[in-house]
């Protein structure tokens, strides 16, 4: 079966449950109306509050990113003029200071070494 014969036989079933709702609505007089008006506004009011739910957490979510990427912009912005205000001052970057604190642990063992041998052969 094709879209448009599933189309006019859905449009057909919603017309004939459009005119069952109207003859139960003659049957039971306006106190069905009523009654179905009612269902109508729990159903809408639900609904509109789940949609509104829906909107406000889709909405904190986009701000909870927006508020993480300028943070990180910030945090960017902020490394780069310390680490350029430090180089100013002439003092040495993280990286260069972990070089240097390699390079001491590295001659410190080696002098250990040394000492311990001169100790050795004494």
């Amino acid at each position: 079966m094709s879209k448009a014969d599933d189309i006019k036989r859905n449009s057909n079933k919603i017309w004939l449950a459009g005119l069952g709702a109207y003859s139960m609505m003659e049957e039971q007089g306006s106190d069905g109306f009523e009654e179905l008006v009612s269902k109508g506004q729990t159903f809408e009011r639900l609904n509109h509050t789940k949609e509104i739910e829906v909107a406000t957490d889709s909405r904190l979510d986009e701000l909870k990113v927006r508020a993480n990427q300028t943070m990180d912009r910030i945090e960017r912005a902020f490394d780069m003029r310390v680490s350029s205000t430090l180089g100013r001052l002439g003092i040495s970057r993280r990286s260069d200071l972990d070089l240097l604190n390699d390079k001491i642990d590295r001659l410190s063992a080696a002098l250990d070494k040394i000492a311990q041998e001169l100790k050795d052969n004494d």
